[in-house]
């Protein structure tokens, strides 16, 4: 499977598209018309994450736990020290000077992005061995860290002090989707067919770290004339799974793949719903 990542203005000018499949890199200069650079690894690549502040590629391997950094100016591949503990790790994301590794043995690791080292963990302080299964860098701040569950919990970590600044619980089953929308809320979609729009609330207690949050607008497929509180974004589709969730923040739409080949769109600021059989 090849996943393409959009990378703008690397060097300022133009733009460029990196396609990681199972074994390989690519680098291709779209403005130019030409390959940059493509690297073979001895490993397969399952999990990719970029960091354009550092402009490198993180790419990991679910099964073997091996972890490695690809230049997107040299081409030059870096190594990682394998740990124990990433081998199954659920998924991978980046920010200016981190690197983040979800796994059901420790949580959520974090690694150094200038030396690769593990450098804390981020751990559900009240649910035990809970398995993080998503993770997003927040888009307005790099000192925190969205992580959503197996069981449905959703919660911000604030990387500095590794401590939660938020909790969540909505979702039913494993979370398996995070995304920011243009207004700065959080949507979260899980496997019980469900997507939440989280709204941040002012926090009440100046001198506490723990912010107010509460769900803030929620859709059905219904024909929705427009936003209601209170009710459930939920699919009908029986006996199909969602394999995926996305959001394109442009047009702020949620799409919902289903192992039928049927996709489900919703316009979040009407609730209008459109059904695309694949």
């Amino acid at each position: 499977m090849v996943k393409l990542i959009v990378v703008d203005n690397v060097d300022h000018e133009s733009l460029s598209v990196l396609s990681v499949g199972s074994r390989d890199i690519a680098f291709w200069d779209v403005t130019r018309g030409q390959l940059e650079f493509s690297v073979n690894l001895s490993q397969s690549v399952d999990l990719a994450a970029l960091s354009t502040a550092s402009t490198v590629v993180i790419c990991a391997g679910v099964h073997s736990g091996l972890i490695v950094a690809v230049s997107l100016t040299s081409g030059t591949v870096e190594h990682m020290p394998v740990a124990e503990e990433y081998r199954g790790m659920t998924d991978l994301a980046v920010s200016a000077d981190r690197i983040f590794v979800a796994t059901a043995a420790s949580g959520v690791a974090v690694l150094s992005m200038a030396q690769y080292v593990v450098v804390g963990n981020l751990r559900d302080p009240h649910g035990g061995h809970s398995v993080p299964t998503k993770l997003l860098v927040s888009g307005q701040n790099d000192g925190q860290l969205v992580v959503g569950y197996r069981h449905g919990l959703v919660q911000i970590f604030d990387v500095d002090t590794l401590t939660v600044i938020s909790s969540m619980s909505g979702h039913s089953g494993p979370v398996n989707s995070l995304h920011l929308l243009p207004s700065g809320q959080l949507i979260s979609a899980a496997d019980d067919q469900c997507a939440i729009i989280w709204n941040h609330q002012p926090c009440v207690d100046h001198e506490s770290r723990n912010d107010v949050v509460g769900v803030s607008e929620m859709w059905t497929r219904s024909g929705l004339q427009g936003p209601q509180t209170g009710e459930e974004l939920s699919c009908d589709v029986s006996k199909s799974e969602v394999r995926c969730y996305t959001v394109d923040s442009t047009r702020c739409l949620l799409y919902a793949g289903f192992s039928c080949g049927v996709v489900h769109v919703w316009n979040l600021y009407t609730g209008q719903f459109h059904l695309i059989h694949l």
